[in-house]
Order: structure tokens, then C-alpha cells, then sequence
């Protein structure tokens, strides 16, 4: 298998590139160390998992590249997956159709694997991704319908910024209770939230993710009005749950706050 960029290609679908990240290879070592489970079950689980990820990046992809976007790879981290695409189309309705198309494998595979016992695990996982990436939580898929939902009044830029300022109320909540919990419960179907780091964690990395976003809204607005320049950016889509954007930025994230991740 060939290395690039710290990431394993492992294949191809439709074209477009599969890796891992090397912190994912580590990231399994360790919860086989420390889980209790054993290193067959963490692979069985890991597979179905990222196999879902990656099937959920590609409903992105195909959707994307039907609207005129170029697919350099999708990688696969601890956190989720990164679909690389260059000229993503920044028109709202191509945007909702791209945005959408992600959650829309993961409530298929849902309910694809809910009907039997032995993938009910998985069916379970793929609707809680399908729910938490439809938040308005910019610049997660439902965050990146609000803002495409906006910028047909507001224009592209003042509605980032109106989509990332939802976004951080709800990652400010996701802090607030990965860090402390909450006692909270919904029809007695889900009891009380507990401490969780790793709520915490996606809450400030989402945050930062839409902060870093805003910001090269922003420098492609002031390009624009100065030089008319539109193509050549690439938007990093990182689900689920959080994204990012500007090349690579998911992986650079990821090593600065890799030492926070746990199973």
C-alpha cells in the first residue's frame, strides 16, 4: 500500500482515492490496548464504522463531482472522513443537494442494518451520524444548508457568517455538556447526558473548523472584488461529525489535537 501524506491508500471507488491516516492505524492499536474488547471485534466494528464514513463521504463526492467538482481523495481519520474537492460548486442549490447527499447514505445504511442483530450496531451508528450531521451546526452538513438557505438573501459571505455564528452556540453547548454533562432527558428515550471529552473535543473543533471556514470566505470575497478570482479553492469536508475547509486542514487539526482523542 502507498503512503501520502501520513495516509494508506487502500483502493479506489468510482475513481477517487481511499486512505487511511496513519492516526487511525494508532488510534485502533490503542483501543484494542485499553477497551476491554478484543483486536478482532475492534476490526469488525472499525470496518463496518469507516466503511459507513467513507460511503458517506462519497454520497458527497458523487453529488459534488455531478455539479462540476474534481474529487482529489477521500481520507479516513479517528474522527471521521475527508472528502478533498476542488471547484465545489457555491451555488445554494448545488451546495444543499452536495450537503445533503452525505446524510442521505447514512440513513439508507441505517436502515439497511437495523433490521438484523448482528449489524444493529452499525444501523444504530449511521442514524446517530445521519442526526448529528443534519444539526445546523455550520460547517456540518445541516450548518452548510443553513448557509446555503441564507445566501440567496443575504449573499455567500454575510450568510457564513450568520451560519457560523448558530454553529457556535451549539458547539458551545457541546462543550458545556461533554465537559460537565447535563440532566436532561428526552420522552425517557435517551437518560441523562454524562461527562463525555469527546463531545467536548468535536464541540471546539467544529467551532475552530467554522471560524477557519469564515475566515476564507471571506479572503475569496476581498480576491473577487479585487481580481475577479474564483476558481481553484478546495474545500475540505470533514463528516462525520465535524468539517473543515482550506486544503488539508483536517489533517493539521487532527495532529495538533490528536492527543485528546479516545474511544
Amino acid at each position: 500500500m502507498k503512503m501520502v501524506n501520513n495516509a494508506l491508500s487502500i483502493g479506489s471507488v468510482l475513481g477517487i482515492p481511499i486512505r487511511l491516516h496513519i492516526s487511525l492505524l494508532i488510534a485502533i492499536g490503542v483501543l484494542s490496548l485499553f477497551s476491554g474488547f478484543n483486536l478482532l471485534a475492534i476490526l469488525i466494528l472499525a470496518v463496518g464504522l469507516f466503511g459507513s464514513v467513507a460511503l458517506h463521504e462519497l454520497g458527497h463526492s458523487v453529488v459534488a463531482r455531478a455539479k462540476g467538482g474534481y474529487i482529489h481523495e477521500i481520507v479516513l481519520y479517528p474522527f471521521g472522513g475527508a472528502a478533498k474537492i476542488a471547484n465545489l460548486s457555491k451555488k445554494p442549490v448545488d451546495e444543499i443537494l452536495i450537503a445533503l447527499a452525505g446524510p442521505a447514505v447514512s440513513l439508507v445504511l441505517a436502515g439497511l442494518f437495523f433490521p438484523f442483530e448482528p449489524t444493529y450496531y452499525l444501523g444504530y451508528l449511521n442514524a446517530m451520524l445521519f442526526f448529528f450531521n443534519i444539526l445546523p451546526v455550520f460547517p456540518m452538513d445541516g450548518g452548510r444548508v443553513l448557509r446555503a438557505a441564507l445566501t440567496i438573501k443575504n449573499g455567500r459571505l454575510n450568510a457564513t457568517r450568520k451560519a457560523a455564528q448558530v454553529g457556535k452556540y451549539f458547539c458551545g453547548l457541546f462543550v458545556i455538556v461533554g465537559l460537565f454533562g447535563m440532566p436532561l432527558q428526552f420522552f425517557g428515550v435517551i437518560g441523562p447526558f454524562q461527562k463525555n471529552l469527546m463531545l467536548a473535543f468535536i464541540g471546539g473543533y467544529i467551532y475552530m473548523a467554522g471560524q477557519q471556514e469564515l475566515r476564507m470566505v471571506m479572503m475569496e470575497h476581498q480576491e473577487s472584488r479585487a481580481s475577479g478570482f474564483r476558481d481553484g479553492n478546495i474545500d475540505v469536508e470533514v463528516s462525520p461529525p465535524p468539517y473543515a475547509a482550506g486544503g488539508g486542514s483536517a489533517g493539521s487539526w487532527f495532529e495538533k489535537l490528536r492527543g485528546l482523542f479516545r474511544g
